[in-house]
């Protein structure tokens, strides 16, 4: 009985197999777009495919590995921009990445949410009533230090995003 060629080698010797496969990787770690990684490692994009459909090297284990590095990466973001951020900081599109990369941790609706990040909102809700910041005046928010504001404008939004979650959630059900 003839079996499948496996198109992934393509003539290829295994170890420049794992050799292409290991710069894509690399590059997928630090752009986390299969695209992206294909025009630094120049690797073609159905090699990739190939790669991926015939699991040439263990590749779909390797592939994982990869994005996990890089949604690690989306979260370190997310906490220095947390630690750093100024009054004016927008953090949605950071929210948006980190909820399409790790959504079972960062997606409010995610079934497998963590507890930590339940906690995380909880204690912002916390900070918000005990401190009754949500409604301060221009006055009172100029008294502040820039470390509060950031922290008052970080609820804030994250509170809208919520909110328009709620609703999209709420309107799906209808």
């Amino acid at each position: 009985m003839a079996t499948k060629r496996d198109r992934s080698y393509k003539g290829a010797e295994p170890d420049m197999v794992r050799a292409r496969q290991s710069a894509f990787l690399a590059a997928y770690g630090e752009v986390g777009s299969v695209r992206a990684a294909c025009e630094a490692s120049k690797v073609g994009r159905s090699t990739v495919n190939d790669w991926i459909r015939y699991d040439a090297e263990n590749f779909r284990a390797k592939f994982s590995v990869a994005k996990e590095i890089f949604r690690e990466s989306l979260q370190d973001l997310a906490v220095d921009r947390v630690k750093h951020q100024k009054p004016n900081d927008n953090p949605v599109l950071l929210i948006t990445l980190l909820n399409a990369h790790w959504s079972e941790l960062y997606r409010r609706d995610g079934a497998a949410a963590s507890n930590d990040v339940r906690e995380m909102m909880a204690e912002w809700k916390r900070f918000v009533k005990n401190n009754n910041r949500k409604h301060k005046s221009v006055q009172e928010k100029e008294k502040m230090d820039e470390g509060d504001v950031a922290a008052l404008n970080a609820i804030n939004e994250v509170e809208k995003i919520m909110s328009r979650r709620r609703r999209a959630d709420d309107n799906s059900d209808s």
